[in-house]
């Protein structure tokens, strides 16, 4: 499938009215989830609470259409994480392998920017090869390593970018 023809993706916020559309889409492909670096609930209704407990919380999560698929990437903050804001990056298994994820993501990153957002952190498994060279060729810097403190997840790279400062003018003095 070509993705090509997407110049700028749209996102669109994810209300809890998605919820449930996207606790499916993403309980359908667990290890695409698991690729995020967290052991998810694998079922559609606990997926769908952490869902609907993200937006309360206030964090940001859109949708992405792609070609006909109105659900085709999640991205925003991660919804499994609460204790600090997470970059989630998920991408439809159909969709993927054509550097549609560095477009994704960096129409993600400008979102979150342009909502105050100060930093940006993506923390994925080592082995999310795919994820790593996102991060890279969006010029996230590398900051190393952490042990998961969850059984059964592996290690995380670490990786954070802060948005380059906007030119202020002092009226031409």
């Amino acid at each position: 499938m070509d993705d090509t023809n997407i110049q700028k993706p749209e996102l669109y916020a994810i209300t809890s009215a998605d919820c449930r559309v996207v606790a499916e889409k993403l309980s359908s492909d667990p290890e695409g989830l698991n690729a995020s670096g967290h052991i998810a609930p694998g079922n559609v209704g606990s997926i769908e609470k952490v869902m609907n407990e993200a937006i309360a919380r206030g964090q940001k999560l859109w949708r992405i259409r792609v070609m006909d698929d109105l659900f085709g990437a999640i991205v925003g903050d991660d919804p499994f994480q609460n204790d600090e804001p997470r970059l989630f990056v998920w991408l439809d298994p159909k969709h993927r392998g054509n550097d549609l994820g560095v477009r994704l993501v960096a129409e993600a990153m400008r979102k979150l920017e342009e909502s105050g957002r100060e930093k940006l952190i993506a923390t994925p498994p080592r082995s999310n090869y795919a994820a790593l060279r996102i991060l890279n060729v969006l010029e996230f810097t590398y900051i190393g390593e952490r042990n998961s403190t969850t059984p059964g997840e592996e290690p995380r790279v670490q990786f954070e970018r802060t948005p380059p400062r906007k030119n202020v003018t002092n009226g031409g003095r």
